[in-house]
């Protein structure tokens, strides 16, 4: 089957907006969701280069990694919640994770920063 380029062209740019268009809770909520699915690859992309650059990527890996295999022992991610505040390109605020096992939830502070028109998790929580 041939998919024409006029639809195919169209499919694109809609994906292209709705990732441009993420909210700094979406972001958030995506970033940890990656992390407890362990697509490690898939929660770096959330993260701004303020933290990309400050640490070798063996070194981000490995922590991305060893924080997807704890949530993996707590049963996975059942709920996030994300407060945040602020205006303009700079958001901050906290990020709740309720675990499907016993785990205790987890607040974590959170920031981010708009690079090039999206949302990341930047440095300096």
């Amino acid at each position: 089957m041939r998919i024409a380029p006029a639809p195919l062209a169209l499919a694109s740019a809609s994906l292209l907006l709705v990732a441009c268009g993420k909210s700094p809770e979406a972001t958030v909520e995506a970033f940890y969701l990656a992390v407890g699915k362990g697509e490690i690859t898939e929660a770096k992309r959330y993260l701004s280069p303020q933290v990309t650059e400050m640490l070798p990527d063996a070194k981000l890996t490995a922590a991305l990694s060893a924080e997807a295999s704890r949530v993996q022992n707590c049963g996975g991610i059942k709920a996030i919640e994300v407060a945040l505040t602020g205006e303009g390109e700079i958001r901050s605020g906290t990020a709740t994770i309720d675990y499907r096992g016993e785990c205790p939830r987890k607040t974590e502070k959170v920031k981010l920063v708009k690079v090039e028109g999206q949302w990341r998790l930047g440095a300096g929580k």
